[in-house]
């Protein structure tokens, strides 16, 4: 038996013996390999957890980008939608507990502004105008009466109203805030609007007019410029 060797002997069930013989240089060699291929496999596995856990944190962070990007494109376009309603907004009229966009036209051919004349002094603008019932019947016609002049920037904290009451996007606008008036073949108005602005900066009368139910005889404008 060589020093540089181990020697394993088994013995059959025969009684003969079988001896196998390592050769010292070999075996340590196998533990070598056997412990470095076991220190490859628990770093390769705790590398694994780590990446897997920095996986799931990233996952976690894009998502929550996403949510707070999801959040800020709707609060953008929140801000958006109502600077586009403030400067598109076609005045919302409730009648009746109900509230209906009107669009500029002529609802009733009986009642109509005729005589329009404007005039300005410092920072107000005067109307005088006849309120008309074009009709060949003197019927009645009795309601309220609103007037808007609209700022060109579509900014409505600058618009001017007759009789004086608050606009806002989506707020309807009740017809009760109007100047009552009843005719049977005309009326003479004269308003006196306050306005915030230099009135150059103003170019579009809306005139609309209004029964006692609050039905639409008349919504229209007049563009002017000074």
């Amino acid at each position: 038996m060589r020093r540089d060797t181990i020697t394993i002997v088994l013995v059959s069930e025969n009684r003969e013996p079988f001896t196998i013989e390592f050769s010292i240089k070999e075996l340590v060699l196998i533990v070598v390999v056997l412990l470095t291929l076991t220190g490859a496999a628990v770093f390769s596995m705790v590398s694994f957890r780590k990446l897997k856990a920095q996986h799931a944190e990233l996952t976690s962070s894009v998502q929550m980008l996403k949510e707070d990007l999801s959040k800020r494109e709707g609060y953008i376009s929140e801000l958006k939608s109502k600077l586009d309603a403030q400067k598109e907004l076609t005045l919302l009229i409730g009648a009746n507990n109900d509230t209906s966009e009107v669009m500029p036209g002529e609802y009733s051919k009986d009642i109509q502004i005729e005589n329009l004349e404007t005039d300005t002094s410092g920072d107000s603008l005067y109307l005088r105008f006849q309120l008309v019932n074009t009709s060949q019947q003197e019927r009645l016609y009795s309601g309220y009466l609103l007037i808007v002049i609209e700022h060109s920037s579509g900014d409505l904290s600058k618009f001017g109203t007759f009789p004086e009451f608050e606009m806002a996007p989506g707020r309807p606008l009740n017809y009760r805030f109007g100047d009552t008036y009843a005719i049977r073949k005309f009326k003479t108005i004269e308003a006196g609007i306050g306005l915030s602005d230099n009135p150059s900066n103003y170019n579009k009368i809306k005139f609309l007019v209004f029964d006692n139910q609050g039905g639409v005889l008349l919504y229209n404008y007049r563009t002017f410029s000074f």
